[in-house]
Formats: structure tokens, sequence, C-alpha cells
């Protein structure tokens, strides 16, 4: 007899295969343990906004009270028919001229290129409140240019030159082209070049006897792009390997304890690592060491620094850097070596017979027709004190310092493109300043640096940074170089786009400053412990506003930054209304500060948590915790005590003041300043992988308002914005967010990012 069994159609057989693989796995993980599995490699799509289109440098034709051109003569009467030559004589003539009665005084700038040192300003420089002087371009592009254009076709062959040819790789010799500097129509010197000096935001060369410190050595830009001197590897990184000898460093440990004798200490003996084989060989090839550089983040990926090579023993394979590393050293931090002729071996790279002049450079496609620059300038090209000026729609470059610096009232610049500079691009100094829709790009240091306003009386300096596009900055000193400071009291930092740099984009110190309307994206790329808007570490700087800004796309190759970050106890901030999508680590950073007012902001997709809040201030004073900056005694304290944070007009301003308590028999009251309190966590919108808020210390939760926040999981973003999948964050239905948080209003997104006026 045959049995004939009875199957169930494959289809249903999978269908409950797969729900009892369902109820275990929510047996085992718990349901919002499915859901971060399902999106732990999720990607929110990146946010479109409508930003005015690229910033263009205007240069209309106008009419002025004095002319410049290339072709004019400084004997002329600097009309339109008869202009001078040089800016430096249409100063003269502003200088000579009565303003009493005039609406303004302008100086136009014919198109084309124009050598500079540095132009240097005075009072007799200023215009008046009635009549402003302005220094506008006129009809084309106008360059002011504190270097010197190389011509392609002053270089030769490498192979032509044995004393530079015999330390290159075969293939080497047939890309490298060689100048000699010293000769016409050039005739520059040692003196014009530069010696190679420290850089990093935190090199110890000051601390070592010698001459160390000084101006960025000369650089060399291709087509406007920053060459890097010869290095090893060509990009990226290498790793420490075996630190054979900790050196006498600030930091003498992982306790972030600092040296007894640190101040004093002169000459600290510096670390010592051991290399690869494969690396010591390498290095053993290097006809030279005498002028070989290392750059790196030798123990903190917020700390770079750089040194020369003391010495090195290739049996052994003991690498010794000149200078100690500021905070310690480590095994696996990146580095890499610069200044190697050796190493010429890849387009984007150059070097520097600093002995005979020869600069040599790796041959660039289209090289007959290539724009080479080489800066020299070791002053800004715009520099001084004076009121009531304008510089309108120029282009600077060209330095080795900052491109700007200015000190005086009413200061705007305007409309100028200011690249290829090693410093800062503008540094502005006093009151009602202004930087309004300039574009700077490939600067060594920062951007914008605005410092205004009175501490004691919080009188406001009314300085703005609007509407400039700041892109592709901090590639030589590359951590703690935004793209705008604001610095005093009461600056605005306003419709900026931002973006391509290894480190934050907008910081601040002081009070009662206004970041709004910012669009912030590919920053903090070579850094985790950073953030994209970023202060800390003062309970004084009261009063600031963070809002209206969209945050994303931050990080790269494995680099998990924060969104906004306030940190070391930075105390009374509000952070509202702002737009953080796919921030690798925490979107709001809280460290530990008190009085801080976190609403109305939107977080999509953090890969870490959506907001870390914790209470190190109150751990370091209290428990000896590794914050010991907020213990008694420690510079936190020291900088409270020395502001004006008891004064009338301190207390009236920041009422919050007036129940603070710096007794610490009272550690665990709301008024004890170290403790997290008094803060509002409230009314935000999270969608999270895991349907959590996040990270909040049970003391801010204590002393705090933490509550009344929409958590969503992820796929609820495909539902509740218009169009999520294509980057368009408007909500569908705010009236139905505002049932669940009344005080919701919706960020507004077309306002963000650079506007047309």
């Amino acid at each position: 007899m045959h049995m004939h069994l009875k199957h169930k159609p494959a289809w249903k057989a999978v269908a409950a295969f797969l729900l009892s693989a369902l109820f275990v796995s929510a047996a085992f993980f718990g349901w919002r343990g499915i859901l971060y599995l399902r999106y732990r490699n999720f990607r929110a799509s990146d946010p479109v906004l409508q930003s005015a289109d690229r910033t263009e440098v205007k240069r209309e034709m106008t009419e002025g009270d004095f002319y410049v051109s290339t072709t004019g003569d400084d004997a002329n009467a600097g009309t339109k028919d008869a202009p001078f030559r040089t800016l430096e004589r249409a100063m003269e003539a502003v200088r000579g001229t009565d303003k009493t009665g005039r609406r303004g005084l302008t100086v136009c700038i014919e198109a084309g290129e124009y050598r500079v040192s540095s132009l240097t300003f005075g009072a007799a420089d200023s215009g008046t409140a009635d009549c402003p002087v302005t220094y506008r371009a006129d009809g084309g592009e106008v360059i002011l240019h504190a270097g010197v254009t190389l011509r392609p076709e002053d270089f030769r062959p490498a192979r032509d030159c044995p004393a530079i040819a015999d330390r290159l790789t075969f293939d080497a010799r047939e890309h490298v082209v060689v100048l000699d500097l010293t000769q016409e129509p050039y005739g520059l010197t040692a003196k014009d070049w530069g010696r190679i000096s420290a850089i990093g935001s935190y090199n110890t060369a000051d601390k070592y006897d010698g001459d160390w410190t000084g101006p960025l050595y000369c650089e060399l830009f291709v087509n406007d792009a920053r060459q890097s001197l010869a290095r090893y590897p060509d990009s990226g990184f290498l790793l420490t390997e075996e630190v054979v000898k900790m050196g006498q460093g600030k930091e003498y440990d992982d306790s972030h304890r600092t040296r007894e004798n640190w101040d004093e200490l002169r000459n600290p003996e510096p670390d010592v690592y051991r290399v690869s084989d494969e690396l010591a060989e390498r290095i053993g090839g290097w006809k030279d060491l005498r002028d070989v550089w290392m750059f790196g983040f030798w123990k903190y990926d917020w700390a770079d620094a750089s040194t020369p090579i003391l010495s090195f023993d290739k049996t052994t394979r003991e690498l010794t850097p000149r200078f100690v590393s500021l905070f310690g050293t480590r095994t696996d931090a990146p580095y890499y070596f610069f200044n190697v002729l050796e190493e010429l071996t890849a387009a984007g790279e150059w070097y520097l017979d600093r002995e005979n002049g020869l600069l040599c450079l790796w041959k660039p496609e289209n090289f007959a027709a290539a724009r080479i620059d080489l800066s020299l300038s070791e002053t800004p090209v715009i520099q001084g004190e004076a009121d009531h000026v304008v510089f309108d729609g120029l282009t600077i470059c060209g330095t080795r310092s900052d491109a700007v610096v200015l000190r005086g009232d009413d200061v705007t610049v305007q409309n100028c493109l200011v690249k290829n500079v090693a410093g800062n691009a503008l540094c502005l100094t006093g009151s009602d300043n202004r930087a309004l829709r300039n574009e700077i790009t490939h600067t060594g240091k920062g951007g914008i640096v605005l410092t205004g306003g009175d501490t004691d009386t919080l009188r406001a300096g009314n300085c703005k940074a609007e509407n400039n596009l700041i892109h592709d900055w901090s590639e030589i000193y590359q951590t703690y170089q935004p793209a705008v400071t604001l610095c005093g009291v009461g600056n605005v930092c306003a419709h900026n786009e931002i973006y391509n740099s290894p480190h934050e984009a907008i910081t601040y110190t002081g009070n009662n400053h206004l970041i709004e309307y910012n669009l912030i994206h590919d920053v903090c790329l070579l850094s985790d412990d950073a953030g994209a808007i970023y202060a800390g570490r003062s309970w004084v700087w009261y009063g600031n506003v963070i809002r209206y800004n969209c945050i994303y796309a931050l990080g790269s190759e494995g680099h998990a930054p924060n969104g906004i970050y306030m940190d070391d106890a930075l105390s009374g901030q509000e952070i509202t209304g702002n737009l953080l999508v796919n921030v690798p680590r925490y979107a709001l950073h809280l460290g530990g500060g008190r009085d801080l007012h976190v609403t109305g902001n939107i977080i999509i997709n953090a890969g870490d948590r959506a907001v870390s809040y914790d209470d190190r201030a109150r751990d370091g004073a209290l428990n000896g915790g590794w914050f010991d900056h907020a213990a008694k005694g420690g510079d936190m304290w020291t900088a409270l005590y020395a502001s004006p944070w008891q004064s009338g007009a301190w207390q009236t301003a920041f009422p919050q003041y007036k129940a603070m308590t710096d007794d610490f028999t009272k550690g665990d009251t709301a008024g004890f300043i170290p403790n997290p309190a008094n803060s509002t966590l409230q009314g935000n919108v999270i969608f999270d992988r895991r349907s959590s808020i996040g990270e909040v210390a049970k003391a801010a939760s204590r002393f705090g308002s933490i509550g009344g926040n929409v958590i969503y999981p992820l796929y609820r973003i495909n539902t509740f914005f218009a169009d999520a999948a294509n980057g368009d964050y408007r909500i569908r239905d705010l009236e139905k967010l505002q049932k669940e948080i009344p005080a919701f209003r919706e960020i507004p997104l077309d306002r963000i990012g650079r506007t047309e006026s």
C-alpha cells in the first residue's frame, strides 16, 4: 500500500519559519533590538535645500572718485582717463581728501593682477559714518597677489639637474621639472621662500632652544590647488608601531593629569618609536634627514602637531622625533613624513632645495597652460586699523600669513574671493564689522574670525559673517581652525554654506552670539572627538543661541564626530530648531553643563546616540572624576571668578547666576555650579534605530526637565516627512505633531543656507 503524504505549500513553510524566527529573535533581542539590527546600516538621504547658487563675485562697472589700473602711472591724477598704477598711491589720495559733506568715497580698481606685499591701513585711511571709503573691483577680476607667478617655460626637466635627479626614483625623473628661483626673472633668496617651521595646533616647538617657530614656509599652488611638500605616504597616514619610550609630554599618562613642572620645563625628552623593517629600509634610503619632518595626531585626533626627525637608527629601527608630543603618544597614531625629496613620487607634490633655491614639481597635466603660484609675503595682504572702510569684489591670495587683518569699526569685506593663503582668510576686530557674500577656500588655517563687543557691560559687537561660501580650508593646521569663529559679545554667524574640512565648522567664545541658518556638511572629516558646531569649557559664556542650522554628512574613513558639541561643562546655551541627519556619533553632545535649553530639534539616524548628556563636572568636583577642572581650584573656577558673573549687568542679563552657589557642602543641590542643572531637553523629534533618546545622566534628569520628546523608529521617516527618500524633510502633518508637542514649530528649511541678498 502506498501512503500519500500531504505537504504544505512552499510559501507557507517559509512564512512559518520566518515568523517563528521573528518570535525567537524578539524573545532574545527584544522588539527594539530587532529594529536596531534591521536599521544598523541604514543611512537617511542627505537634505536637499534650496540654497542660493554658488557665490559669484560682483564686479560691475561703477563710478568712482579715484581709479587704479595695471597700465596706469602713480604720477597721474587718478582719474578714469589717467589712473594710478598702485593701490598704495590710491590710498595716499584718499588720505588727502576732505570727507566733509561727502556721501562716500570710492576707489575703482580696474581688472588685472596687482602685486602687493601688504597694504597697511591707519587712522588716516578711515572714512566716516557718512562717508565710507570703498575699494571696489571695476569691471572684472581684481587680484591682489602677495606671491609670484612662475612661468611653465622657465622649468627644465629634472634629468638635466643631476643633484636632484640622483635622489629621485627612475619614474620621477621623467615627471619632475625644476626651476631655479635665484635666477632671473625671479631673483629670490632664502629670506623670500623661508624655512620650515613647526605646524599643527598643538606643536611643542616653543619648548625647545633654537629657531623652530615662525611663518609658514612658502607654498606652491597649481591651478589653485595646494601642492603637498613631497611626503610619504603620498596620501593618508602611517600608524605608529611600538612606543619604545614615552617622552616628557604635558600629559604623562592616560589620566589626563598634567606634568607638575611642565610650564618651566625646557627641551623635554622626546618620544621614541620603533618602525617596521620595511619602513626602516625606506627611511635608510633618504640621503638627508636634517630637514625631514613628521606630521600627525600623536595621541588624540583633535591634536595635530609636527616635528623634525632628531635621529634614526637603522639597526635598532628606532625613530626619535625632535619634539615631544604634547599629550603623550600611543601606538596606531596616524602620521606621515614630509619634505623628503626622495618621496617626490606623485602628482600634486613638490619640493624645494632650500640651500640652492631649486624648486622641484611633479609636472601636472597640460603643464604649458598651468597657473603656478608661489606664496611669499609674511604679512597680511590687507592689515592695520581703520574705520568705515569697504573692500568689495577683490580676489586676495598668495600670503604666508592671514589674508586680511583689520581692527576698527564698520569695516566690511564683501563679494571677495580669498584663496591660497597660509593663515586665516578674514580677521576683523571691532564693532559693526561685516563679512558678506565672500568665497573662502584653500586656507592653511581658518576662515572668518570676528571679535567684538564688551564682556563687562555685555555691549554687543554686532559683527556679522553672513552669506559666505567657505570650503576646503584648514589644509595645513588640521584641528581647531573653524570656518567661522565668533569672539566677544553679540556677534552673528548666519546663512553660510560650509563644507570640506578635517575639523570643526563653527566655534565661539563669549556671550550672546547668534548662529543660525547655516548649511554645514562634510566637516570633521579626520576627527572623532569633535563637533560641526563646537564650544566648550566655560560656566561664563551664557546667552548663545544655535538655531535653524542643517548639519549632515560628517566624518569619513571611520571617523565618527558629533553634530552640535557643548564640551566640558559649557553652560547657558540655547539649541533649537536644528536639523541633524546621519551624524555618526552623537547628534547633540552635552558635556555636563547647566542651563542648556534644547528644544524643537529634529534628529534623524544618529550613528551612536541622538543625545548624550553627561555629568562630568559634577563627577570631577565631588567624586574625583577625570574632569578635575571642576574640582576645587580647577581652571573652570578660575575663569568663573575672573568674570563679571556677580555684577549687576550680568545677573540682570543672566538671572540664572542669582541661584548658583560655589559652596561644596551644597553639592547635592540644583544651585551647585558643577551640577548639570536647570536644563531643558524637551520637544525634540528623534528618529532612532533604537527608538531611544540616548544617554542622559541621572543628575541631569534629577536637576533638569528631560522629557516630552517624540521618538520614532527610523521607518517612520517615510510617512513623517514630505519626501525623505529624496532629501525633503518638510513635515507632512504639522498639526498632528503639535498635538504631541504643542510648542513645536516647523524648521524654516527654505531659509537655511546662502540667500540671494
